[in-house]
């Protein structure tokens, strides 16, 4: 699991080989980006990606989630309808030209505080929803973030599109397997299905990662009769880390969940979406990794500026007294990064 966690001492250091990290709104107990990023440089804090967000020259947009990433990865996926922009779309692109830099609070004085039902079915309201189809087809872009909310510009003319499909496409699939590690064509192919509109025929998607593999760039790798695509450069390491890591439901090591399910014979699954009567283990259940295995799942809440963890297991909970000291160090490191006072925390089992 050594290449899945490199140990980056600076946040600029881990974009600059990571290239993408997935992001979430949910906080409980932190951001996706946030648990993702802990994990992987040294003395991260909850909050840190934000708070240095506008010196770190990111981009935000989709490539397989909507995410953090390097300005070359935003060049790579960013859009321009074919259609023309409604007279509203063009009347909000030009207020945040006109301003420079905006606040959906901003415009919302502007342009009125109508509500629509937005992709979850619930409402927000008319003009964030024109910010976002501006950012997610390339007419913005995000400059920083207030208390987590997208503050918008206007790209400068640094922020130009590749104009050939193939060139782009490979670049993202290339981006991708890097952001997961292992992984099969197939996954990494529907993972990039919010970019089909390059190649529009399945077999010339199929094709462009095939060129990744004849180049080198991807190996492949046979695991129990499955075919993984890997970066051979970005796994150097094989040492196995002798530690319990608590992780983040969207970690590159979780996302790909038929692969979850091979290496470790159980169904992880993302409960914050699914009514709280139909939950089986939790809101917001993290994947609990015992060195080289995921054996249970943690579930993690501030109460009264201390955190409270509960551990559930698969199987039989590792009575050794290594476990129970190398969990209880995620738990405080965990303490740490959440900005609590040391040893404010409490361990149950399930």
């Amino acid at each position: 699991m050594a290449g899945f966690f490199p140990d980056y001492r600076r946040l600029s250091d881990a974009f600059q080989t990571m290239q993408f990290v997935q992001a979430d709104p949910i906080r409980s107990p932190a951001r996706a980006q946030d648990l993702v990023l802990r994990q992987r440089v040294r003395g991260y804090l909850a909050g840190d990606l934000e708070t240095k967000y506008p010196s770190l020259g990111l981009e935000e947009g989709y490539l397989f989630a909507y995410g953090f990433m390097t300005p070359e990865v935003w060049r790579h996926l960013s859009l321009r309808p074919h259609k023309r922009l409604t007279k509203r779309e063009r009347a909000v692109l030009e207020a945040v030209d006109e301003l420079g830099e905006a606040h959906p609070r901003h415009l919302g004085e502007r342009f009125g505080r109508k509500s629509v039902r937005n992709y979850w079915g619930g409402k927000s309201q008319e003009v964030k929803q024109h910010l976002e189809k501006l950012h997610h087809h390339g007419y913005l872009r995000v400059t920083r973030r207030e208390n987590g909310i997208r503050v918008y510009q206007v790209p400068g003319d640094t922020h130009q599109t590749p104009d050939d499909p193939w060139q782009r496409y490979r670049f993202l699939a290339m981006t991708t397997a890097r952001v997961f590690g292992p992984t099969t064509k197939r996954f990494l192919v529907s993972e990039l299905r919010s970019h089909n509109h390059l190649l529009t025929a399945r077999g010339e998607r199929l094709a462009a990662v095939e060129m990744l593999v004849e180049s080198g760039q991807l190996a492949e790798l046979s695991v129990a009769g499955v075919t993984y695509l890997w970066a051979p450069a970005d796994w150097t390491s094989t040492e196995l880390s002798d530690r319990v890591r608590i992780l983040a439901p969207f970690d590159p090591l979780v996302r790909d969940r038929e692969r979850f399910q091979q290496l470790w014979g159980w169904e992880y699954r993302f409960e914050a979406y699914v009514p709280p009567a139909k939950r089986e283990r939790g809101y917001y259940t993290m994947p609990l990794l015992w060195r080289d295995k995921v054996i249970g799942w943690a579930n993690a809440n501030v109460v009264d500026e201390r955190l409270q963890v509960e551990l559930g297991f698969v199987g039989k909970r590792p009575r050794t007294k290594t476990f129970a000291a190398l969990a209880e160090d995620e738990i405080e490191s965990m303490t740490r990064f959440l900005g609590l006072e040391s040893g404010q925390w409490k361990l149950t089992y399930a």
